[in-house]
């Protein structure tokens, strides 16, 4: 691990600097993705994949004499293990605590953090699968469904391309069936930011036509409610006049009959019978 032994070695200070992820409970796979490429171009690997065993502390082994193997393999060991400490959050930290060789770190932080990858990748997949656009806006839905797949990339599984547009337009709902329909035999199919813009653009095309609505139903409304008043204006008026008439003859006096109505029926029956016969002659 000596630069100047071999030229393709990095320092140990431009290594830690190299090594931007933290490992977290959530992480772990794109954290080993990060460190296995770098450990292995600086002839690391070995130290944690069981390789490169230990030698014996003194040579020979009875005596007490160290063995200068055995020192150079510690001292390249602890550098390696101060980088793998370097790289882990507080959490991760406390997993490892009073473990001294690069080795043990490495098998600890495996056996804890795998599985809890593999379990947070099931319910972030179960998350992909279950969320729904509901009440908002394709913009909203969108930057929900991105922080989402960023969160796979998190842990070393991104979404692929194709399945990130395909998971899209099944969670826009059954307003954007046809809009989803047509993008789905698009070739080839558009990317996730392609994608968003034009179900933005759907959906504000959707919003005009809902809009451009309204002033037609209003004006078939009023339409029907003038030809309505058109239709009984006159017998309206002629209403109205002959209740102003019988208004103006009652007025004070309640229900005013006519001379004729006070007069008996028999007798306007006969005076009418009268009348006939008189014409007749």
């Amino acid at each position: 691990m000596v630069a100047e032994s071999n030229p393709t070695l990095l320092l140990f200070h431009t290594m830690i600097h190299m090594v931007t992820i933290k490992l977290s409970s959530s992480n772990y796979l794109l954290w080993t993705s990060q460190l296995l490429p770098l450990l292995e171009s600086q002839e690391l690997l070995k130290h944690v994949d069981g390789t490169l065993k230990p030698p014996p502390r003194f040579d020979p082994p009875n005596s007490q004499t160290p063995n200068p193997k055995y020192m150079m393999w510690k001292t390249t060991d602890q550098r390696l293990l101060s980088l793998l400490l370097s790289s882990l959050t507080k959490e991760a930290m406390a997993e490892v605590v009073r473990l001294f060789t690069s080795r043990e770190v490495w098998l600890t932080l495996e056996n804890t953090f795998s599985h809890r990858s593999k379990a947070r990748e099931i319910h972030l997949k179960d998350d992909l699968q279950s969320m729904k656009r509901g009440p908002h806006s394709v913009s909203e839905f969108s930057r929900a469904f991105k922080a989402l797949c960023n969160q796979f990339h998190a842990i070393g599984r991104p979404v692929d391309g194709m399945d990130k547009v395909h998971w899209f337009l099944r969670r826009l709902g059954a307003e954007f069936s046809s809009f989803s329909t047509a993008q789905m035999v698009v070739t080839p199919l558009p990317c996730f930011g392609d994608l968003v813009s034009k179900a933005e653009s759907f959906e504000m095309f959707q919003k005009s036509l809902e809009t451009s609505s309204l002033p037609t139903a209003s004006f078939t409304a009023t339409n029907r409610t003038s030809d309505r008043a058109h239709q009984k204006g006159p017998s309206s008026r002629n209403n109205s006049g002959r209740n102003g008439t019988n208004g103006s003859s009652n007025h004070g006096h309640g229900r005013n009959f006519s001379s004729q109505e006070r007069r008996p029926r028999d007798v306007r029956f006969a005076e009418g019978h009268y009348a006939d016969r008189c014409n007749q002659r």
